[in-house]
């Protein structure tokens, strides 16, 4: 007979805090992945709205969209109108719920935080709405997300799949897909909670700034014909 030791007895109370601490994680995770998730904006988010090269002799005019939940998409979409009114275009960046109409552009890019997996729901209703219009122009998509921090081939494969259901409406000439910025303070209190404790997504800002630019270089050219 082999002779073991006695497994330590489990208290009442100790069984009491085992439920309550799955019953409070539930809590907290449901309330992460089904809150509105256009209700968790910072209060402090500069929407960038910007306009670059009204110089600029080219009547062709871009738009630069965006959805954010932090900022930081609004801070690469800038950056993306910039350099695309570097090649002689008039270029609007805006936040999307500024964009009344298409009317005025010849081309349009949309750009999008990830959260919970997903591109921004005011985003996929964007392109829904607007799909009709959207199919007669030059469309491109750029998303931020923080799973691109490590570049590996299987997360580049799941931050692709994050664009399945804007390319169903609308295919689109090209797409742009960035690693982020994490700030935990940008954040509502149970999103930082969940994202930081939960999840594990560390902070830092992520942006490579150089790729960023390269691919708007070499989007005007799918955008615009000169």
């Amino acid at each position: 007979m082999i002779i073991g030791k006695t497994p330590p007895k489990i208290n009442d109370w100790q069984i009491r805090l085992i439920f309550s601490v799955r019953s409070l994680f539930i809590i907290v995770f449901s309330a992460f992945l089904f809150a509105p998730s256009a209700g968790w904006t910072s209060s402090d988010i500069n929407f960038l709205e910007n306009s670059y090269g009204e110089k600029n002799l080219v009547a062709s005019r871009i738009l630069v969209a965006y959805a954010t939940r932090a900022g930081s998409t609004a801070e690469v979409a800038d950056a993306i109108g910039k350099k695309l009114a570097r090649k002689g275009v008039v270029v609007d960046v805006k936040p999307l719920k500024k964009v009344q109409s298409l009317n005025a552009y010849q081309a349009v890019v949309l750009g999008s935080a990830i959260r919970r997996g997903a591109v921004l729901p005011e985003m996929t209703d964007f392109v829904k709405t607007h799909k009709s219009e959207l199919e007669r122009l030059p469309v491109a998509y750029f998303i931020v997300c923080m799973i691109l921090r490590d570049n590996t081939e299987e997360n580049r494969k799941t931050a692709a799949s994050y664009l399945d259901p804007l390319r169903a409406e609308v295919a689109g000439v090209d797409a742009g897909m960035f690693a982020g910025k994490l700030d935990y303070s940008k954040l509502n209190s149970v999103d930082a909670f969940v994202v930081k404790h939960i999840i594990g997504t560390p902070e830092g800002d992520l942006r490579d700034w150089q790729k960023i630019n390269d691919w708007a270089e070499n989007l005007s050219a799918k955008l615009i014909k000169f």
